[in-house]
């Protein structure tokens, strides 16, 4: 049978599990967790093991989404979001007043 794993926090709410490895979420950004504020425990075969704290762990700090790194030079393409390409409509001078579709503004980008 297959090893699965779960963490937990320190007060038992279960956290996730499946198989390793297993990824915590929901945690904010810049966040430093002490150790034993999770722990896991392997399940195989029905039966659990030991509990074994978590290190302690700093969360990574809130990165801009790649597609935020658009220099005024470039030009927005398909992969920027429509907010993006409003914004760089906005930065400029060029009215999309009434457009909402991605492929619309896009339109309004010069060649």
């Amino acid at each position: 049978m297959t090893r699965t794993f779960r963490i937990r926090k320190k007060d038992g709410t279960k956290v996730v599990e499946g198989e390793s490895p297993l990824t915590i979420t929901g945690i904010t950004a810049d966040t430093q967790v002490a150790a034993g504020d999770y722990y896991a425990i392997a399940i195989e075969n029905g039966v659990e093991s030991a509990k074994v704290d978590i290190p302690a762990f700093k969360t990574l700090a809130e990165q801009e989404p790649e597609s935020l790194k658009m220099g005024l030079d470039e030009k927005p393409t398909k992969n920027n979001t429509i907010e993006e390409i409003k914004q760089w409509l906005t930065d400029h001078d060029i009215d999309f007043a009434g457009v909402t579709l991605k492929d619309d503004l896009l339109a309004l980008v010069p060649a």
